[in-house]
């Protein structure tokens, strides 16, 4: 029970923590007790930690604020949602820590009525998440991107604190908007005011942490990631529409053809959901002659992949297992949609820094369309609109190439991008001997084989496997000779980009992101990869500032929704500022977008 004493600025009796007063009340976190009062108009300092309350919406909709809580490393003060717009003027020069920024800073943008604020102090580099540097630390210290990011779970991790996450205190902070502390109750003050504590204790024990790695001062690319994620926020809160009619469609055609699959499946004794039927396929298997060229499992049994099957797709039962089990996916990727607008999940960092994507509740990872044709002629824009679709050309290539000439000084494969040359060509006229001009377009788009593949030194061995997935039959010793060939083509890559130091295993990007524990393909693939993402983040961000409404997002490729008759200009504008955005990381090698203006989406 806590101690009853009197209020040093009233007469009344109070507890350790409250004062029926409203000018003395306190937070306990982390070893010591803060102060909470009201905002009287008084400039906190130059850092800040900061949190919103809202109303409770769907993540799609932006929150309206309650209130804001705001720390100085010394007291917390609550600022009523009347005075926001009067403390931001006051602290416009104040660096501001968030945890989930994108949340926080949409809220706050949408209650002030403007929409740049985010972007005006995103820009100026004024903003810090910690839930992106605990990420990026986790990354660099440990090697992957935590599943657990929550303030929550740093406040335990960190300090030893349990944050209460009370849905009957968060949810209801609307019934206290524009009131000051003292006629609100003491729990849900504490409440508020503990996330904001928690939050500047997070930002300084995780700059602490990250200052072991950060080589390159860049908070391990904070604000790339920063940018990436308000621009992913804002995507998936665009949502991208579906055309039902189409949908409903769709699944009655894909369900027709699963049950024409099932049917030629059955002939051969095999029967979804029928027992023993792992055993039933190793038994087919042997019967049609693959069971002693197909690969076997850890545990022994026949590979069923998709990417050791497609070689042999020539048999029927292959064949029809084959598109049974792609149509059977496809049809869970669609059948859940039940509204017209749905709104992919994004992520804004994976381990190679790329960005990620997930489904849930009437949503789909649009960054995964399965093969089966007529899935993304699904999504169409709204009436009147068009999707502009932009796709970077052979990106990987040229972030390839940068790197080369960033560390070693030179890139045979840069020099080949700025001239003009399609490397497809180029790498196909070395690997078969012969004169480009001379070069067929089947050798030109086998070229693209190697071209992905060997930048992260794959062997001939996988290289032959790696080949049956685009269906092109390859001997070891074939590829052995096509390995030599490209070796020969791009010396910056075999002579100096596979030569790894040994025990090397912390790579960094020229963005100065750290991944820690690396194996050597990974090492060499996030160096590229990496950055090429980066650029990507940058882009997002610069055509969602420049106010397009940006509906999906696939690794390197942008969509927009934009009125018929501002399609042209849409696709040449963003196209500019996808090229420039992406040659802040990539200054040195030619960028080349390809985009088009389509009535819905197609592959």
């Amino acid at each position: 029970m806590q101690s009853v004493h009197d209020c040093p600025f009233c007469d009344s009796p109070c507890g350790n923590d409250w004062c029926t007063c409203g000018r003395k009340m306190k937070v306990k976190y982390n070893k010591r007790t803060v102060n909470i009062e009201n905002w009287n108009g008084e400039d906190l300092g130059s850092i800040l930690s900061v949190d919103t309350e809202t109303d409770y919406v769907p993540f799609t909709q932006v929150a309206d604020l309650a209130t804001m809580q705001v720390f100085n490393g010394k007291k917390v003060v609550y600022v009523m949602a009347e005075d926001v717009s009067k403390f931001l003027d006051l602290h416009k020069d104040s660096t501001l820590f968030f945890h989930n920024a994108p949340f926080d800073l949409d809220v706050i943008s949408n209650h002030i009525h403007v929409k740049q604020w985010t972007y005006d102090v995103v820009d100026r580099a004024k903003v810090y998440d910690t839930q992106i540097l605990y990420k990026l630390w986790h990354l660099a210290h440990v090697g992957f991107v935590p599943f657990k990011s929550s303030l929550a779970h740093l406040s335990s991790s960190f300090f030893g604190e349990v944050m209460s996450k009370d849905n009957e205190i968060r949810c209801n902070f609307m019934e206290y908007k524009n009131v000051p502390i003292e006629d609100i109750p003491e729990e849900f003050v504490v409440y508020g005011a503990k996330d904001v504590v928690a939050t500047w204790d997070a930002y300084f024990e995780l700059v602490s942490r990250i200052k072991r790695y950060d080589q390159h001062n860049t908070l391990l690319s904070h604000n790339i990631q920063l940018k990436g994620a308000v621009a992913l926020d804002h995507i998936y809160k665009n949502g991208i529409k579906v055309d039902l009619k189409a949908r409903d469609q769709k699944l009655k055609e894909m369900r027709a053809l699963m049950e024409e699959k099932a049917d030629t499946l059955a002939t051969y004794g095999w029967v979804r959901g029928t027992k023993g039927i792992k055993e039933r396929y190793e038994n087919i298997i042997d019967l049609i002659g693959l069971s002693n060229v197909l690969p076997r499992t850890e545990d022994g049994s026949i590979s069923s992949k998709r990417e050791d099957l497609t070689h042999y797709n020539d048999h029927p039962f292959i064949s029809a297992y084959l598109d049974f089990h792609e149509v059977e996916k496809a049809t869970t990727f669609i059948r859940n949609w039940c509204t017209e607008r749905i709104h992919p999940r994004y992520s804004a960092i994976l381990n190679t820094g790329r960005t990620s994507c997930s489904g849930g509740d009437n949503a789909c990872n649009i960054q995964q369309i399965p093969r089966i044709g007529g899935i993304r002629e699904l999504f169409i824009p709204e009436e009147g609109k068009v999707f502009v679709d932009i796709d970077y050309s052979a990106l990987e290539l040229a972030g390839l190439a940068q790197v080369c000439i960033t560390e070693f000084g030179y890139s045979k494969m840069a020099d080949l991008i700025n001239e003009g040359k399609c490397l497809h060509y180029y790498t196909a006229s070395n690997v078969y001997r012969k004169p480009e001009e001379e070069i067929t377009k089947d050798e030109r788009q086998f070229a693209k084989i190697p071209n992905f593949a060997f930048p992260t030194n794959m062997s001939p061995s996988t290289f032959v496997s790696y080949c049956k997935g685009y269906n092109v039959p390859m001997t070891e010793e074939q590829g052995e000779e096509v390995k030599r060939a490209y070796a020969e083509t791009y010396p910056e890559i075999s002579q100096d980009f596979w030569n790894v130091p040994f025990g090397e295993n912390t790579v960094y990007t020229l963005t100065g992101r750290a991944r820690a524990n690396c194996s050597y393909t990974a090492y060499l693939n996030t160096k590229f990869q990496g950055l090429c993402a980066d650029g990507a983040k940058l882009a997002l961000y610069e055509v969602d500032k420049a106010g397009y409404k940006i509906v999906a997002f696939i690794h390197d490729q942008i969509m927009v929704e934009a009125p018929k008759s501002l399609s042209l200009d849409t696709l040449n504008t963003v196209s500019q500022i996808m090229v420039e955005s992406m040659q802040e990381v990539i200054p040195d090698v030619k960028i080349s977008v390809e985009g088009e203006i389509l009535e819905r989406w197609k592959k």
